[in-house]
């Protein structure tokens, strides 16, 4: 039988080490892998990547996993638990120290860069700053706080859940799984017995998974974005911003986009959408692409090559150009 009560560990003081690191390999059959302590890669890690793969999720979202794994596997290091040796102890104390502890600071990676020590690091006004969690006036983004936040711990919950779900289907992890299920999901799923006529019922998914709230959508006044707008310098930017709002798009995925990806005749930009890497058809506004001409129009007197090739109808630009 599996003791639940525990080792009692000190919590208050625990530090989670800074050891392992994810790595970027360029390798399209493993596009991020999680080095172990001695430089090697996590294997139930990369099983578990493979699986994520083969069920088309994108590298990204192997990213954001590995970054939980990772947080998940220095606190296992640090408390001498393999990791298929952890019990609900350790995910009850991982998500007691995630809920409590502050977040690890970390050096900017401009500095990183340049090989800084921590003394040769130039301080920051403190004078300007905002408290942590207060909303900024103008978006209503709050202010990234010292600990770490409701999505980050549910986020993490779900990935850490999912990992040993599927060793424990692969019959290579734990005999139960650390990250359990909500006492009241234990006869089934969530809205089993959904009458379609009545709203579905908040129901808690994990045990250790925290209650994250609504928040309302964030939003700029219409004087602020105009004096935006306006304090841009370049019609690039400008075309870039109007395009951003039109069409709804993520940032990176207009930002990859090339001249021949935008139809003025049609009044549709072409884009790559993040999660399917499938292109997608995205209507804009004519004001995108009247920047959009006047940006070209300059690279063109400028002398960049294939700048403004067509000008009236069709895709823009050359196959080549941004």
């Amino acid at each position: 039988m599996v003791d639940q009560t525990g080792p009692e560990r000190d919590l208050a003081s625990f530090v989670l080490p800074e050891i392992g690191r994810l790595v970027e390999t360029g390798d399209p059959w493993q596009p991020y892998q999680l080095l172990g302590l001695d430089g090697t890669v996590v294997e139930p890690v990369a099983a578990y990547f493979a699986d994520l793969q083969a069920a088309s999720r994108p590298a990204t979202t192997i990213r954001s996993y590995c970054m939980d794994l990772l947080r998940w596997f220095r606190f296992l290091w640090a408390a001498d638990v393999p990791w298929n040796k952890a019990t609900r102890v350790e995910g009850r104390d991982f998500s007691r120290w995630l809920q409590i502890a502050d977040k690890p600071v970390r050096v900017h990676w401009r500095y990183q860069r340049k090989g800084l020590s921590e003394d040769e690091i130039p301080r920051q006004r403190t004078a300007k700053r905002t408290s942590p969690g207060t909303p900024n006036p103008v978006t209503g983004k709050p202010t990234p706080g010292t600990k770490y936040a409701a999505n980050t711990r549910a986020h993490s919950e779900s990935v850490l859940r999912a990992f040993y779900d599927f060793h424990l289907d692969e019959g290579a992890g734990p005999l139960i799984n650390p990250f359990p299920l909500d006492r009241a999901r234990r006869t089934g799923r969530a809205n089993a017995h959904h009458n379609p006529l009545e709203p579905f019922e908040r129901q808690r998914q994990g045990r250790y998974r925290p209650t994250v709230p609504k928040r309302a959508p964030r939003q700029i006044p219409d004087k602020m974005f105009n004096a935006l707008f306006a304090a841009l310098k370049y019609t690039r930017d400008r075309a870039l911003l109007a395009a951003w709002v039109s069409t709804g798009a993520r940032a990176d995925e207009l930002l990859t986009s090339r001249q021949h990806h935008a139809d003025p005749g049609q009044q549709l930009i072409t884009v790559i959408r993040k999660g399917t890497q499938e292109s997608q058809d995205l209507p804009a506004s004519p004001d995108t692409f009247v920047w959009l001409r006047l940006y070209q129009e300059e690279a063109w007197r400028q002398g960049v090559p294939g700048a403004a090739t067509r000008r009236c109808g069709g895709r823009y630009g050359g196959h080549g150009g941004r």
